[in-house]
């Protein structure tokens, strides 16, 4: 099989577009959540506290993703992210004013972040939901996914490795700056982009019901449902790094921000190798429930030896296999909700994933936090470990064989039956139709 055979997402233009702008704009985000929870612990020492600005940057995910979901729907998602990606940028020059002037206060950072977190809200299930529209047809956003994953990844490695180097050398208000000029790449490329430019929903249907036709239709899907439960509990309990990884450096390790810069990009280093594994495998790595399962155990029991031992380079291996398992897990659970999505219910079935997966950082960090305070960093990785264990059993064993049953792959469509809805199979697709509006969406 040919390399362009195996990545037919990058067969679009506008896909192109998108993950040259992306793989720029994802390592300013990663060089300033290097910076800002330096910054963070440098101003308090508190792994809490840095919990905390965590918590309310993600707040207005968890309170308001089910209602973002309507408006990715209902409008073009060029247009949204045009307006965000501009806002993270004026976000990041106003925390870099903050650190250059010298008096930087943790008050100050706390406020730019919650205004961060409610730009990320509108931000993540518009990105999510616009991956389906960037590419030729439906077979290509499994690729679109995992190759989205591997940009993250790759930010995840550059970024805070570019990011401790950058604090040690001309200090941490740079790299608030460059997060600020990266965001001119995404914001180039999503202007040269054809896709997004109409919205996939009348913007004439009431909104409200749209809200509650949302609901409904993940409420009925029981694939669906069972994703999302997963993401959401391995995000709250065991995808705490930002809060994990610069406490343990910092407080169990004694390293400073070159050591807190080389664990994180360890772990990026193993999210980008699945990333890359997962872009290049073609058919037979699209979502599966074993798949998933393998990626959560690997995660956990990564978690639980890194909480066990005191070696830099040991928790760097470990931390390898965190961000592998990490990385397969959340692309998995991604894949398989945007692949059982309509497209007309995309946008609230992805806003419904950033509650679970975003929305619950706060309750997460506040967790993590705290439990570092109390018994120190090493048991919050522990602990987090063998919480993600007990649970990935407790899922496999009573959940899963009800839920996904003979399932080969997670790629098809589940079949739902609901009052609102009534699926008819036509010879080329299932079309999904909405009984009360009449309007018919081929999946």
């Amino acid at each position: 099989m040919s390399l362009r055979s195996r990545l037919p997402a990058l067969e679009s233009k506008d896909y192109r577009l998108w993950f040259a702008g992306q793989s720029v704009s994802l390592i300013g985000t990663w060089l300033q959540n290097t910076g800002q929870a330096w910054l963070v612990l440098k101003l308090t020492s508190s792994p809490f506290k840095l919990g905390l600005l965590t918590s309310v940057q993600f707040l207005p995910s968890l309170l308001l993703s089910l209602f973002i979901g309507p408006v990715v729907d209902r409008y073009p998602k060029r247009s949204l992210l045009l307006f965000t990606q501009t806002m993270f940028a004026i976000t990041a020059l106003a925390l870099a004013a903050v650190a250059f002037s010298g008096h930087a206060a943790y008050w100050q950072v706390f406020l730019i972040a919650a205004v961060t977190g409610v730009i990320t809200a509108i931000d993540g299930p518009t990105r999510q939901a616009f991956v389906s529209e960037q590419v030729h047809d439906r077979s290509a956003v499994t690729n679109a996914v995992a190759l989205n994953s591997t940009m993250f990844n790759m930010a995840r490695v550059i970024g805070p490795a570019v990011g401790g180097i950058l604090i040690d050398a001309v200090g941490i208000p740079w790299t608030f700056i460059l997060n600020a000029v990266s965001f001119i790449a995404v914001i180039i490329s999503l202007v040269f982009m054809q896709a997004g430019r109409s919205p996939v929903r009348s913007v004439t249907s009431n909104y409200l019901a749209d809200v509650g036709e949302g609901i409904r239709y993940i409420r009925k899907n029981q694939v669906v449902m069972s994703l999302l439960t997963i993401a959401g509990v391995i995000s709250m309990f065991l995808l705490n790094f930002n809060i994990l990884i610069p406490s343990f450096t910092q407080l169990t390790l004694g390293l400073e921000a070159d050591g807190f810069g080389g664990l994180m990009s360890a772990m990026g280093m193993g999210a980008l190798a699945a990333g890359l594994l997962m872009s290049l495998g073609g058919k037979r790595l699209e979502p599966r429930a074993s798949y998933i399962y393998i990626s959560g155990f690997m995660l956990s029991i990564a978690m639980i030896l890194v909480g066990v031992q005191r070696s830099f380079y040991l928790s760097g291996v470990l931390l390898f296999f965190c961000g592998f398992g990490m990385a397969a897990i959340s692309t998995m659970c991604n894949t398989g909700l945007q692949m059982q999505a309509p497209d007309v219910m995309r946008g609230r079935v992805m806003a419904a994933y950033n509650l679970v997966y975003v929305g619950s950082t706060p309750i997460g960090a506040l967790y993590a936090g705290k439990i570092s305070d109390a018994l120190g960093a090493n048991m919050g990785f522990l602990v987090s470990g063998a919480i993600g264990f007990v649970f990935l059993v407790y899922m496999r064993v009573f959940v899963t064989p009800h839920t996904f049953g003979s399932r080969r792959t997670l790629a098809a469509p589940a079949v739902v039956t609901a009052p609102d809805f009534q699926t008819v199979q036509t010879a080329e697709s299932p079309v999904m139709v909405d009984a009360r509006s009449a309007e018919v969406d081929r999946d």
